[in-house]
């Protein structure tokens, strides 16, 4: 370009250069508070696509078996039928009876173990959340963030069905539902915040250090027999003195007693877990969504 008399180069940025994906994600970050807002309004912006990945998720588990989709509800009620009669017949002392007799010891045990199968899931899969979705990631225009979160949904639809099984329980058996069971909605979105959080840290973790998904499966086969679930606090201390003071180190103690209170105890049996589960649900889902926003920036990279 010839100005002022004067020969000026024109330059300009390669085509190859300008298009590469470390350049799109760098104005994909600038955009993105503009263009998201945050997790919440991501969620709401992207709802249609959070719900359809999550029954895409459930769908593909089962693709290609007999009875489908059902083993989605099938599954957990077979598992929580194996421990129920491992732990109610065949090891009673270990189970609180009350007043109901076994029936009551049914109800205590799936209070605990329906929520703590949920988060197990929740675990499991948010470990390859991010990893199973390598093409996805690393499509400029596509929210990540939205990947942990249809994870997590897919794990928590089992809950809900068998939560159902157990009041429908209750009611012919036992002959009983707690008012305290009217706080199940409540706990349920506590419990969404929380495996939200966790899932979020697990994923983008787990997109730099694939053995994370061994590693969390040595710790849920572990960690039903860590929390009161198949025995009561009075039962364990019996059995081995001293470690029932340790179960509230334990977090998923506290989810699982507030569930037993809902549902078994009927009142608030344990207040401290209450209070701690409305502190660390948004808390945990915060630090966790933060963890992912950090992590995510070389996803490209590693993936």
């Amino acid at each position: 370009m010839i100005r002022g008399g004067r020969l000026m180069a024109q330059t300009s940025v390669p085509l190859s250069i300008a298009d590469s994906p470390r350049a799109r994600r760098v104005q994909t970050v600038r955009r993105e508070p503009r263009v998201t807002g945050g997790l919440i309004e991501t969620l709401i912006s992207r709802r249609r696509l959070v719900w359809q990945m999550a029954k895409r998720e459930v769908r593909d588990r089962y693709a290609g078996q007999a009875l489908g989709t059902v083993w989605a509800v099938v599954h957990p009620i077979l598992l929580m039928g194996l421990y129920l009669f491992l732990f109610t017949f065949v090891f009673p002392s270990r189970v609180p009876v009350a007043d109901g007799g076994h029936a009551g010891a049914v109800t205590y045990i799936l209070a605990g173990l329906i929520p703590w199968l949920t988060f197990a899931d929740a675990m499991s899969r948010g470990t390859g959340a991010i990893v199973n979705e390598a093409g996805l990631v690393k499509q400029v225009v596509f929210p990540v963030e939205i990947l942990p979160v249809k994870s997590v949904l897919a794990a928590a639809f089992p809950q809900g069905i068998a939560t159902l099984v157990l009041l429908l329980y209750m009611a012919l058996v036992d002959q009983r539902v707690p008012a305290l069971a009217a706080s199940l909605p409540l706990l349920f979105l506590l419990q969404l915040a929380l495996m939200t959080g966790v899932t979020y840290a697990l994923s983008s973790i787990g997109a730099y250090v694939r053995d994370l998904r061994e590693i969390v499966q040595v710790f849920l086969s572990a960690g039903i027999f860590l929390a009161p679930i198949l025995y009561s606090e009075e039962a364990v201390e019996r059995t081995v003195p001293g470690f029932a003071a340790l179960l509230p180190l334990n977090p998923f103690s506290h989810l699982v007693w507030c569930y037993q209170d809902a549902l078994y105890f009927g009142q608030f049996v344990h207040p401290v877990s209450w209070l701690l589960l409305f502190a660390l649900s948004p808390a945990v889902l915060f630090l966790g969504h933060r963890t992912f926003r950090k992590l995510k920036l070389m996803f490209g990279e590693v993936l």
